[in-house]
C-alpha cells in the first residue's frame, strides 16, 4: 500500500504544472536593453492565419508579412542610428548550439534596393541556434560585420551573438526574435497555448523575468526631442537631434516625435511650454489611418530677437480612443541660453 501511494505521489509530480515548468526550456531577453527605456517592441507574432493580424493580447500590434501573411517574430526597436553605431549587443536568449550564421550584408532600408536582392534573405545578417528540447531561435537584422559566433559552437544562455543592425527587409533598427519548434511558429508569449485565451499562455516560453520585462505595450513613442530647425523624419531616425543646449537666437525651437502602431482614432498631441509655464506652441493630430510608425512634429519660429533664455518643456501625447481608450506620454527639456 505504502509503495502504491509513493508510486502515484511520483507520477503526480511528474505530471504536475510545477514539475512540468522545471524541465521547461525558458527563454530570457534577447538582447542588452532595458525595454520601454532603450528598446520597444514594434511588433508582436502574428497568430491570425492569412489576411487579418492578430497579436497574442487580442490586439492588432503585428502586420501580415510576405509569403504566407504572417509575422513570424518579435521584433525589438532600438531608438535610432545613432545607437546602432554606438552598439547594441543581441545575446542568446538560451543555452543551445549555433546552426547557421550571416554576417555581409550591408545595414540600409530595404526599399532602397533593387528588386529580388533580398529574395531568400530576408533575415539579413542573423543566427540560428538550436537548443536542447529542439526549439530553435532565430536573431534576424543584426549589424554588419557585428556577428561574433561560429556555426557549430555552442553557446551559453545571454552569450553576445551580434548587434542590432539594419540589414535584411526591414525599415527600421530592429531585432528580429523568432522561435520555432518542428518547422512551427512559435510566439514566446503564448507558448503552446495559442489564443485560447487573451494574454500569456498557461506556459509562456519566456522566463518569469523577460515577461515582467515585457508588459503588453499596444503602441509605443519610442523617440522624441528638440531640434533648433524644422526637423526631418530622416535626420531624427539617424539620431541627429541630441543637442542639450540651444543658443537664444536659434530661429526656431521645434519638438518631434516618432510612433510604433498608431490607429485610425487616435489622437497625437504635440505641446512647447516656455520657461515660465507659458505656452509657446500645441497641435493635436487627428490620425486618419492606422500605420505600423508615424512621426510628428511642431516648430516654433523665432519672433523676437532672442528667445527667452531657460528650460523649455515638451510633452508628446498619445491618446487611443477606440477599444480600451488610453493614454501615452513623454516629456523632453532643452534649455536654451
Amino acid at each position: 500500500m505504502k509503495m502504491r501511494l509513493f508510486y502515484s505521489l511520483v507520477v503526480f509530480l511528474l505530471l504536475s504544472p510545477a514539475a512540468a515548468d522545471e524541465g521547461r526550456l525558458r527563454l530570457g531577453l534577447p538582447l542588452d536593453c532595458v525595454p520601454g527605456a532603450t528598446c520597444w517592441i514594434a511588433n508582436y507574432v502574428d497568430l491570425k492565419p492569412g489576411k487579418g493580424v492578430l497579436d497574442y493580447n487580442c490586439g492588432v500590434a503585428t502586420y501580415d508579412a510576405p509569403p504566407d501573411d504572417r509575422h513570424k517574430g518579435t521584433d525589438f526597436a532600438v531608438r535610432d542610428m545613432a545607437e546602432v553605431r554606438r552598439g547594441v549587443a543581441v545575446t542568446a536568449a538560451a543555452p543551445g548550439v549555433v546552426i547557421g550564421v550571416r554576417d555581409s550584408m550591408q545595414d540600409v532600408d530595404f526599399r532602397s534596393l533593387p528588386q529580388g536582392r533580398l529574395d531568400n534573405k530576408e533575415c539579413g545578417n542573423g543566427v540560428r541556434i538550436k537548443h536542447d528540447n529542439e526549439l530553435i531561435t532565430q536573431y534576424c537584422h543584426l549589424r554588419r560585420n557585428s556577428v561574433i559566433v561560429r556555426e557549430g559552437e555552442r553557446v551559453g544562455r545571454g552569450k553576445p551573438l551580434g548587434m542590432v543592425g539594419l540589414s535584411g527587409m526591414t525599415m527600421f533598427p530592429h531585432l528580429h526574435f523568432q522561435v520555432e519548434k518542428a518547422k512551427k511558429i512559435l510566439d514566446p508569449f503564448s507558448g503552446a497555448d495559442e489564443m485560447i485565451r487573451c494574454g500569456p499562455g498557461e506556459q509562456p516560453l519566456w522566463d518569469d523575468a523577460a515577461l515582467a520585462a515585457l508588459p503588453y505595450r499596444p503602441t509605443a513613442i519610442y523617440n522624441s526631442g528638440f531640434a533648433p530647425l524644422v526637423p526631418k523624419d530622416e535626420d531624427a531616425r539617424e539620431g541627429l537631434y541630441r543637442e542639450a543646449k540651444f543658443p537664444m537666437d536659434t530661429l526656431h525651437i521645434a519638438l518631434w516625435a516618432d510612433i510604433f502602431n498608431v490607429q485610425d482614432g487616435d489622437e497625437a498631441t504635440l505641446a512647447i511650454t516656455g520657461p515660465k509655464g507659458e505656452k509657446v506652441m500645441e497641435k493635436t493630430n487627428k490620425i486618419k489611418k492606422t500605420q505600423a510608425r508615424r512621426y510628428f512634429f511642431i516648430a516654433k519660429r523665432r519672433d523676437g530677437s532672442i528667445w527667452t533664455p531657460g528650460i523649455y518643456r515638451g510633452e508628446a501625447k498619445l491618446v487611443r480612443k477606440n477599444g480600451d481608450p488610453k493614454e501615452y506620454s513623454v516629456r523632453q527639456e532643452i534649455t536654451v541660453r
